[in-house]
């Protein structure tokens, strides 16, 4: 499957399918799920990013914020129409099991593709005991793949 670059990267390009060891894996549930929930509406940038979940790949970033970067099968979904070649194109507000706010989710992509999800929670303490899915409140209208 072709992989995206990486976070720094434009995600633009494609590495060569069968990189060596390259740590990808497919989704894990938690994160299938949230990118669901943050690609819930109904508009054709929605439909098309939702598209790409089942064609993903994912592996955890080691930037300061915890990150999952993601990598779509370019050949197996279309790329979504995008003003800006990486943009954010989802997000929400996170609550802890205590129902205060306590971060936000981001989920970026580059060149109609589908690329990181970020999550910046304040107190550092991951949304445990709750999955990220259930830990997501009201979505944001982000930039130019939003629709």
């Amino acid at each position: 499957m072709p992989t995206g670059e990486d976070t720094a990267g434009a995600a633009a390009g494609n590495e060569a399918p069968g990189a060596a060891d390259d740590g990808w894996e497919p989704l894990s549930e938690d994160i299938r799920r949230t990118l669901e929930l943050l690609f819930d509406g109904d508009s054709d940038a929605h439909r098309g990013f939702r598209a790409q979940i089942p064609q993903a790949v994912m592996k955890t970033d080691c930037c300061s914020c915890p990150c999952v970067l993601l990598s779509v099968d370019t050949d197996a979904v279309a790329a979504v129409p995008m003003e800006k070649g990486r943009d954010s194109v989802a997000g929400a507000s996170l609550f802890n099991a205590q129902g205060g706010y306590d971060g936000e989710a981001t989920v970026l992509a580059g060149g109609g593709f589908l690329d990181d999800l970020q999550f910046c929670d304040w107190e550092g303490q991951g949304p445990e005991p709750l999955r990220l899915w259930e830990w997501l409140g009201p979505r944001h209208a982000m930039g130019s793949g939003a629709g």
